[in-house]
């Protein structure tokens, strides 16, 4: 029990999410599940609002670093795409995997949470950089990348644009 209990101290304080941090460095994450594993720590300590992480990668998708961006409010975060931008110029990262948290544990993607989504992928887009996926974590996860190809569809009608 009390192996436990220190385990549960340890991670309620960010303890594991600087090892995590330090760990990820270099390594690759294949799917949308082994992101969600390796993030769900990153939302224990101030579970109560919604926080955002980025994990940037380089062009062969080896992990560059897991930052927090921006937080905000029990139900909403304020998302700036050109801080996104500077950070990402800044890291020479070719591609992202943004996560965000719902403190109520719904994972379904709010409107809001969509709307953002395409405004990234588009500015990312602008300046070849990948938008991998956008994950909710809650009760469990949701992916925009598995979500029927919803994130694939936002980047076909981008490149569809610039055909014209």
């Amino acid at each position: 029990m009390n192996n436990s209990k220190t385990f549960w101290k340890d991670l309620k304080s960010g303890h594991f999410v600087s090892m995590v941090k330090e760990a990820s460095r270099g390594q690759v994450l294949s799917n949308s599940q082994e992101v969600y594993n390796v993030m769900k720590p990153f939302f224990v300590e101030n579970d109560d609002v919604e926080t955002v992480f980025c994990i940037f990668l380089n062009t062969k998708n080896r992990i560059l670093a897991i930052e927090k961006m921006f937080s905000g409010s029990i139900s909403a975060s304020a998302i700036y795409p050109r801080e996104l931008v500077k950070r990402i110029l800044a890291l020479k990262s070719s591609a992202i995997v943004m996560v965000h948290n719902h403190p109520s544990g719904c994972i379904e993607p709010s409107p809001e949470d969509k709307a953002i989504t395409v405004r990234i992928a588009i500015a990312l887009a602008s300046i070849d950089v990948t938008l991998h996926d956008h994950i909710i974590i809650g009760d469990g996860f949701h992916s925009m990348a598995d979500d029927s190809g919803w994130l694939k569809s936002v980047r076909s009608r981008y490149d569809d644009l610039l055909i014209l």
